[in-house]
């Protein structure tokens, strides 16, 4: 038994001897993908280095109330229906072309991008957008307020409901968009390690 053992603890040690051997005779490419990696991803790092992103709440209230009645929690039903389907149609409206150009226009020559809305709850949508300028995060969710506030009274000019949609922005949350240093560093190398193996494999395979 101890033999047997002795063999296949033998084998498994020559199995990773040649194993090793084929790493030191590609070192080249193993250190070859293993700095694309690093030098690629450092140079997106950098490119997003001056880039923060944005999140702000918007909530949804109405221009009026409702007097209690005997049929008010009937009524809530339906009211809480209507303002999840104009939460939807709210975050529809962030996402539009149309939309973003209208804040786009007044926002004029201030970059933004990646404008989303995200539904968290019937009155309650989460907005956030990809800035250069941090200073100009607020200007920016006080023009979406007003750009969606302006199509929420369009949709209202006929209905002339007096308990319509109003749309609150708050004041955003802004932070770094990038990745800290240290742990895109970490991250870049593990992906090098994984790229690098894989090419030795390839390179191996093929030769």
């Amino acid at each position: 038994m101890g033999d047997a053992q002795g063999k296949i603890i033998f084998s498994i040690f020559m199995e990773l001897k040649d194993f090793i051997g084929i790493f030191r005779k590609n070192q080249l490419w193993f250190w070859g993908a293993f700095l694309s990696i690093i030098v690629v991803g450092s140079g997106v790092r950098f490119f997003l280095d001056g880039i923060y992103k944005a999140e702000a709440d918007l909530n949804i209230t109405r221009t009026g109330y409702q007097k209690e009645t005997s049929e008010y929690r009937y009524d809530e039903f339906y009211r809480l229906q209507a303002d999840e389907r104009f939460a939807d149609t709210v975050v529809r409206w962030i996402g539009s072309k149309r939309t973003q150009a209208d804040i786009a226009r007044d926002f004029d020559g201030v970059y933004f991008s990646k404008l989303r809305g995200q539904r968290l709850s019937s009155q309650m949508i989460k907005i956030s957008f990809l800035i250069k300028d941090k200073e100009k995060a607020g200007e920016m969710s006080r023009i979406i307020s007003r750009v969606l506030n302006n199509k929420t009274e369009e949709l209202n000019s006929e209905q002339k409901n007096p308990q319509w949609f109003r749309l609150l922005v708050s004041a955003p949350v802004v932070e770094k968009y990038a990745m800290p240093w240290w742990q895109m560093m970490g991250l870049l190398s593990v992906l090098g390690l994984f790229f690098g193996f894989w090419a030795v494999l390839i390179r191996h395979y093929w030769k």
